[in-house]
């Protein structure tokens, strides 16, 4: 049995605490990886957001020397819009077939899709009752989404296979490095190197 993460996201930019979470989880979980999937076209997609290509690559340069971590484009690869559940079936197949093993999938998820008030949380996701049986749900503190709020939303919702983590891995946001690159500023501190190398090559301004 393979024990595979997934910590999905527009990345628009990846920094370093997007990884930070992914390897704790990793670490606490004993997950063999976690795959850091680019988002392709989410129904909620916003304008303005860098190009699917350009973010993918950002996000392979971030794990670069990183084992317990890999940059999947499956959702870029995927035709139409990008659903989570879709997502999760398609992977499942890819890793069972490579290596010849039943693959567990745990979903990294920030505690704020908890929330019963959030018009995003993840039991109004498409086919939430099917996703949420696939996978176990990773849950992680982020600012005043704490986890005994999460285990409130838990029990709430009645969800099972929730594994929910005390502390806060990250203040770090995409909007914080986004706001750097606006203002002229280091992004050394933010991101690992091979990204801020990749915006230089790139170009990437935010306006």
């Amino acid at each position: 049995m393979k024990n595979i993460g997934i910590l999905g996201g527009t990345f628009d930019i990846v920094h370093n605490g997007h990884l930070d979470v992914a390897k704790f989880v990793a670490k606490q979980l004993g997950l063999d990886k976690v795959l850091l999937v680019t988002a392709g076209k989410p129904p909620h997609k916003q304008s303005g957001v860098l190009d699917g290509e350009v973010r993918h690559e950002l996000v392979q340069g971030a794990v670069e020397g990183q084992p317990e971590l890999e940059a999947s484009r499956v959702e870029l690869d995927l035709p139409g819009l990008s659903y989570t559940y879709r997502t999760v079936i398609q992977l499942s197949e890819m890793l069972a077939q490579q290596s010849g093993e039943e693959v567990a999938i745990t979903f990294i998820l920030s505690a704020e899709y908890l929330d019963p008030e959030n018009p995003s949380n993840v039991t109004k996701w498409d086919e939430a009752e099917a996703f949420l049986a696939r996978v176990q749900l990773a849950v992680v503190p982020r600012g005043k989404y704490t986890a005994e709020l999460a285990r409130q939303w838990v029990d709430e919702l009645k969800l099972t296979k929730v594994r929910i983590f005390d502390q806060q891995i990250s203040t770090l946001s995409s909007g914080i490095v986004r706001d750097a690159i606006k203002n002229g500023l280091s992004i050394d501190s933010l991101v690992p190197p091979r990204v801020v190398e990749l915006v230089k090559h790139h170009g990437i301004v935010y306006t």
